[in-house]
């Protein structure tokens, strides 16, 4: 009795940490579901957002155009008055007949015998006006269809932000709802999994240097830069290596520490899509703020033959990030983190690697 009494407090102790890190476990899981919603709901936000500022652009296009085409149409209803207005002054009993029985100056220039008795000087006018009116009704037709679409991409904007913010206030609820003792646990696996990713930032400038150097004269046929890659190295043929992906790489690199963001697209917050929309265009590349559309933009890369700059897609396009070589890639991950290096090896969702530029 006085041995199990000797041991008891310890066994109990031992009993309580484990129950501790179950906890622990569950909540960092629950906690990282929440974060991929997040990041995908964010991706969504983004391709809304990419949406509304297509439609705005071709909105404001189309108003232009809008415009010019009744200023056409007004000079060239003024030419052909003009002309009507002589041709009763000069009594034409024809034209008078066509002109008292139209009801408009559209009535008129649609009747064939009109076009019939007029000068060619004057048919090229109608002509004009018929083509101005026509421009006239097919613009203001498009307008409304294109703001019948930027209605609907603002709501679906809307919508994907109220799904964040409702999934960014459940992450708080659950983290609230932890005792200290868990809190600290989860607070000791952050700061270890920070340490280790410090060393990867110390040396991801090397990293990418070597990779560089290497894609400038690496046969890739011959052999992998990624251990495990996927086998699309056996029907994808490598394109041509980008003179800009090292550079969009390296900078990158210098946004490490930066806090993730959702819908963040310059230095103070980025999301994943808008690192790398923002680090390509420091080097003239114009990407849409949104990881399935940039996927879409580039040609793909095996992954036994990526190159720094390459873009790495995870998750369905839910995901993204920049291949520095070595087998990592930079990229901005989630709520609560911030711009880091990675290793492709810890992730199980590669969907594959796009080179652009």
């Amino acid at each position: 009795m006085a041995l199990a009494a000797g041991f008891a407090p310890g066994a109990a102790q031992a009993d309580r940490l484990a129950d501790a890190r179950a906890e622990a476990d569950r909540a960092q899981s629950e906690l990282e579901v929440l974060d991929d919603r997040v990041a995908v709901a964010a991706e969504q936000y983004n391709a809304a957002q990419v949406q509304l500022d297509e439609t705005d652009a071709k909105i404001s296009e189309n108003q232009k155009a809008l415009r010019a085409s009744k200023s056409n149409l007004a000079v060239s209803r003024v030419e052909l008055s003009r002309m009507l207005v002589d041709a009763y002054r000069q009594g034409n009993p024809d034209l008078v007949a066509l002109l008292l029985n139209a009801g408009s100056i559209d009535q008129l220039i649609d009747q064939s015998r009109f076009v019939q008795r007029v000068t060619m000087h004057a048919q090229q006018v109608v002509r004009d006006v018929r083509s101005y009116a026509h421009d006239v009704r097919q613009r203001e037709a498009a307008l409304d269809r294109e703001r019948a679409t930027r209605s609907s991409a603002l709501q679906q904007r809307e919508a994907e932000k109220a799904a964040i913010e409702d999934t960014l206030a459940e992450r708080q609820r659950l983290l609230d709802s932890l005792g200290s003792e868990i809190q600290q646990i989860l607070s000791r696996r952050l700061a270890a999994q920070r340490a280790a990713e410090a060393q990867l930032a110390a040396n991801a400038g090397g990293v990418l240097a070597d990779a560089t150097a290497a894609a400038a004269g690496q046969d890739f046929a011959l052999g992998g830069s990624v251990d495990g890659g996927s086998d699309a190295g056996t029907y994808i043929t490598p394109p041509a290596s980008s003179s800009t992906g090292g550079s969009a790489a390296s900078i990158a690199l210098g946004q490490l520490g930066t806090p993730y963001v959702w819908g963040g697209g310059a230095p103070g917050g980025f999301d994943c899509s808008g690192l790398i929309a923002w680090a390509y265009a420091q080097v003239g590349v114009s990407l849409p703020h949104h990881a399935a559309s940039q996927y879409a933009m580039g040609t793909p890369v095996p992954m036994d033959a990526l190159e720094p700059g390459d873009i790495v897609s995870f998750h369905g396009s839910g995901h993204a990030g920049i291949y520095i070589g070595g087998g990592q890639y930079v990229h901005a991950p989630q709520t609560g983190d911030v711009v880091k290096v990675s290793s492709l090896a810890d992730r199980s969702d590669i969907d594959g690697a796009v080179r652009v530029g």
